[in-house]
């Protein structure tokens, strides 16, 4: 790896860090280059823009979640079994690679309601992360596990909804039986979709 290549890496996982525990929108380039003992301006030069820099901390968290996440369910049988997979290695990385809450979560409430590059790349790598679900139910489907009459986007935006609710009720509200809640409800609505 060349140092150029280093010192981005170094970069994004401190405004990764940073991110997670203060939000999108509060990273601030000359905050970060103090973070890293660099100059604002050497800094910058790697970005350009606070816009391009947050797009590329969102990018950075993304190839994460890709590797941690999703790249090792591929390993599991197609469909059902897949999925599963999914949603331990989220669960699992989600409580263990960042120091604060979720990337994603914060970013969704702070752009939710403001256009521009930003929101649209957040909005795309959701519809990615939620694309990847939906993609394990229509693979469900064909394998015949699930039922054919499934509604695979409420079935998706239901998997999706446990994931949100396990983050509030595991970081925000500490509570001790989240673990169990998410399990059971991702249980749950597997069981109701079956064939």
């Amino acid at each position: 790896m060349s140092k150029g290549i280093k010192t981005k890496e170094t970069i994004l996982n401190t405004a990764l860090q940073l991110t997670s525990k203060f939000g999108l929108e509060s990273l601030s380039i000359g905050e970060l280059a103090k973070s890293v003992g660099m100059s604002k301006s050497g800094l910058f030069g790697h970005f350009k823009s606070k816009e391009k820099l947050q797009i590329m901390v969102l990018d950075y968290a993304a190839e994460n979640f890709t590797q941690q996440v999703i790249i090792p369910a591929l390993k599991k049988p197609r469909g059902l079994p897949r999925l599963e997979a999914m949603m331990m290695n989220w669960k699992k990385w989600s409580g263990s690679y960042m120091t604060g809450g979720c990337p994603f979560l914060s970013s969704i409430v702070e752009y939710d309601d403001r256009p521009g590059n930003v929101r649209d790349h957040v909005k795309l790598l959701q519809e990615t992360m939620i694309g990847s679900f939906e993609r394990a139910l229509r693979v469900s489907n064909e394998e015949n596990q699930i039922r054919s009459n499934v509604d695979i986007k409420q079935a998706g935006y239901e998997i999706y909804a446990n994931m949100i609710a396990y983050h509030i009720y595991s970081r925000l509200l500490g509570d001790k039986n989240s673990d169990k809640m998410f399990t059971a409800n991702f249980d749950k609505i597997i069981t109701s979709i079956k064939v």
